[in-house]
């Protein structure tokens, strides 16, 4: 369902000059405030034997695209594990969870998370637990706004992470320009991947920049910029989401727009 999500779908229809095809959009991804934003508790689905129960799930107009569990911080580091592992059991991910979840229901969701009231990691629909990792900086957001924000001087790992990923626009970016599909080459499957903070951020960045210094007149020096990475970092995903956004904010105004990388 990622496709119609993120670009829309074709639909015909009559709007008085006969019928054509319209292109259909569910989400405003241009204005995050004229989308619809629920968030419920428990909410319960329906599954092959049994019926699930996640703890929180984020609704943008009627779509369900986050799943939240959230666990007891008096279990120590066994939080972690036990709330991706009833993550993988809502989805199925397991064998041994077959037909004891609701795969259904991730359909359309774009993050999991998982929390403990101080803590939180995130990732997306089939991640492996070794990948749920902390989202540590807000951006846009700064420490200050998040503090405000949450009502505390010192905003815990949980709130960052939430404010960082969940903000409307900020998740409703994530959907739109960070969402990409690999196949591995040893086991066949196909994995989804979302970014990390770094990533989004270089990304907003960089294209930032390049648009300010565009609206100032400025060279094409002045326009660029350095984003330093170290060594397995995800220099190719960066490249690659930076392509996808460029593309999809510039080519209405430059469609013959081409950006060089040295990955394929």
């Amino acid at each position: 369902l990622y496709a119609p999500l993120s670009s829309g779908i074709s639909l015909d229809q009559d709007l008085g000059d006969g019928r054509k095809s319209q292109q259909v959009q569910f989400f405003d991804f241009e204005d995050p405030a004229r989308n619809e934003f629920l968030v419920t508790r428990q909410f319960k689905v329906k599954g092959a034997k049994k019926h699930i129960c996640p703890d929180i799930v984020s609704f943008v107009n009627g779509i369900p695209l986050v799943v939240i569990e959230c666990k007891n911080p008096t279990l120590g580091d066994g939080w972690k594990r036990e709330a991706i592992d009833q993550l993988d059991r809502y989805q199925e991910g397991s064998e041994k969870y077959k037909e004891l979840g609701a795969p259904r229901l991730f359909h359309s969701i774009q993050l999991t998370i998982a929390t403990c009231d101080q803590d939180a990691v995130y990732g997306t629909v089939g991640t492996p637990s070794r990948f749920y990792l902390r989202w540590k900086q807000p951006y846009p957001m700064t420490p200050a706004q998040v503090a405000m924000l949450v009502g505390k001087n010192d905003p815990s790992p949980q709130d960052v992470t939430l404010a960082g990923l969940l903000a409307p626009a900020n998740l409703l970016d994530i959907v739109r320009n960070f969402v990409v599909f690999e196949r591995d080459r040893a086991t066949g499957r196909t994995i989804k991947k979302v970014p990390r903070y770094q990533q989004f951020r270089a990304v907003n960045k960089a294209l930032a920049r390049a648009s300010l210094a565009a609206k100032q007149g400025k060279s094409a020096v002045d326009r660029g910029g350095v984003v330093w990475h170290t060594q397995g970092s995800g220099k190719s995903l960066t490249m690659l989401w930076l392509a996808i956004k460029l593309r999809r904010d510039k080519a209405h105004e430059n469609p013959t727009l081409v950006l060089v990388t040295d990955r394929r």
